[in-house]
């Protein structure tokens, strides 16, 4: 029998009328017994002995009170959010989860642009968030991210959220539940993903600017194939704070659009720290919106000063990304008129060798392996380690329908749990803790192309975005190892290496192989997304670049 310091009305487990919810009351914990005790001494390897099991079971129900206390606290300051009204996307591209037309909530920066939202941003509190699965499907926002609250109020509009993998385990844009995503630049294609739908959504024009979250390069590679520009600024500017995540290391917010000046206004608006997401550091203080203060001071603007002018920008153009191996010939021939292109400009070309290129790929797997996909099946979307917000709420609504439906999981989720699921033998951490202390040594092979103090010394580096022109729609006749395979593929081979050392990096719009676009990426030093907003300007055409053109033979199926 519970008993709580502070008696309230008793609790129930269920949420939303859910049928899937069959656990117990929010506020109950239940002390285990000897034989629980005995269990999980035996799965964890306690070493518990026999007269310790007894007297361990006799002391648990000592943890109650506290376990109950929290829990009648967190249910009286966290009421169900109630659902808003939203309606169910039906573009042509397969691209929106839910139309919403938030308004803005204050006159800003961003009057009237348009925003699309990757589904796993939390737009409104009750409004529906998902990882383009099953799982997630009823779930809705306790709180709207902190991106959200910032576009908002600097006069942005939330148009839509917009489909994802599965999961967000896939690099293809044709894996999520709802169906495949289409490239608005032709209809055989897909974006590429996991932030397929987002960025669809702005090269058919449907919105002015996307708001996708990258984990190794899901939000710069469905940019980068759908004709787009996309910035991503070094790791923590940006608050991760009411977005599902993947892994703290990898996490990032990333914008796209096809005009600099929107993206450049728009992550200024988005940036500061918020109070809540640890990752921010001392170099993002708290910003306090309730002051009366001329906040265009206080927090960084990139869109202030843009110029074109690259002259004497010394650019590195890495070697080993343009080799048959990292990338399709075609790709690489196209990036190197691009290369031309800002030598004509005035930049200065290095060629550079990073002899570590392709251990990047290699390090993100492990850490989606043994990290990203084991704490999305521990529900760990719904308490983030390094995000001081949390939602019970969610974390049973994934548990609950788990259990009824494991089948629901993404087939990459479950075969690369299942891969890594016994560790190879390794003890536990293993492989995450090797992969941990490579980060520096990848960091240090990117830097110091920047660092040396010789002739060959550059401010930038450069290589392609995407290794190949979009993927296909998947045909009806594949394996199920072929489109395993290819969702799990070589998409992320030129972006791990940004997220894993936490440096910023801009994909530009290249050119078109036979329709198709390519993207090309720029990285640097962290806090220095001046020098890469420099190029993107420089390669811009009069008006921005442009969206996918409506013309049936373009979309013909």
């Amino acid at each position: 029998m519970s008993t709580h310091p502070n008696p309230r009305a008793p609790r129930t487990s269920r949420v939303y009328d859910d049928p899937y919810s069959e656990g117990p009351p929010y506020d109950s914990w239940t002390p285990p017994d000897a034989r629980d005790i005995a269990n999980a001494s035996y799965a964890h390897r306690l070493g518990i002995s026999l007269d310790d099991i007894a007297l361990f079971a006799a002391m648990a129900p000592g943890f109650e009170t506290a376990h109950t206390q929290v829990a009648q606290a967190w249910l009286d300051a966290r009421p169900a959010p109630e659902p808003i009204a939203v309606v169910r996307g039906a573009d042509p591209w397969n691209a929106v989860a839910y139309e919403l037309h938030l308004p803005a909530t204050a006159e800003g920066s961003l009057d009237g642009l348009r925003v699309a939202l990757k589904e796993t941003i939390a737009a409104e509190r009750g409004a529906p968030v998902g990882a383009g699965s099953a799982l997630l499907n009823g779930y809705l926002a306790p709180y709207a991210a902190s991106v959200v609250t910032r576009l908002r109020n600097a006069g942005a509009v939330i148009s839509y959220t917009t489909r994802a993998d599965n999961l967000g385990v896939a690099i293809t844009g044709d894996s999520s539940a709802d169906g495949v995503v289409l490239n608005p630049w032709s209809r055989r294609h897909t974006p590429g993903g996991s932030s397929a739908g987002a960025a669809a959504a702005v090269a058919g024009g449907l919105a002015d600017i996307a708001i996708m979250v990258d984990q190794a390069g899901s939000g710069r590679v469905p940019a980068a194939w759908c004709g787009l520009l996309s910035f991503m600024p070094t790791q923590g500017i940006i608050p991760m704070t009411g977005i599902l995540g993947f892994t703290p290391r990898q996490d990032r917010v990333a914008v796209a659009g096809l005009r600099v000046s929107d993206v450049a206004r728009a992550a200024s608006a988005i940036s500061g720290g918020d109070g809540h997401d640890l990752l921010q550091g001392p170099h993002c203080p708290p910003v306090d919106w309730s002051k009366d203060v001329d906040w265009s001071k206080e927090l960084v603007d990139w869109s202030a000063g843009l110029a074109a002018d690259i002259r004497g920008l010394r650019i590195g153009v890495v070697e080993e990304s343009l080799s048959p191996a990292a990338c399709d010939p075609a790709v690489a021939e196209l990036i190197e008129e691009r290369i031309r292109d800002l030598a004509a400009l005035g930049a200065d070309i290095h060629r550079v060798n990073i002899p570590e290129y392709t251990l990047a790929p290699s390090v993100a797997m492990i850490f989606t392996a043994h990290g990203g996909v084991r704490g999305m099946l521990d529900t760990q979307l719904g308490s983030i380690p390094t995000v001081m917000r949390g939602d019970a709420r969610l974390v049973r609504h994934i548990s609950d329908r788990r259990r009824a439906h494991p089948e629901w999981l993404a087939r990459t989720v479950q075969l690369t749990a299942a891969a890594a699921g016994h560790h190879g033998g390794q003890p536990p951490g293993h492989w995450i803790s090797m992969a941990q202390d490579l980060i520096p040594l990848l960091t240090e092979a990117w830097d110091a192309p920047i660092l040396n103090s010789g002739p060959s010394q550059v401010d930038v580096l450069l290589t392609p975005t995407v290794p190949t022109t979009p993927p296909t729609v998947p045909r009806s006749d594949m394996t199920p190892e072929q489109l395993l395979s290819r969702r799990l593929g070589s998409g992320i081979w030129h972006t791990a290496v940004t997220n894993l050392t936490g440096r910023p990096a801009v994909t530009v719009p290249a050119g078109r192989i036979s329709g198709l676009p390519i993207g090309m990426q720029v990285t640097t030093l962290p806090h220095r997304e001046r020098l890469l907003l420099r190029i993107a300007v420089a390669l811009e055409p009069a008006g921005g670049h442009p969206a996918a053109p409506h013309d049936e033979e373009t979309h013909s199926s």
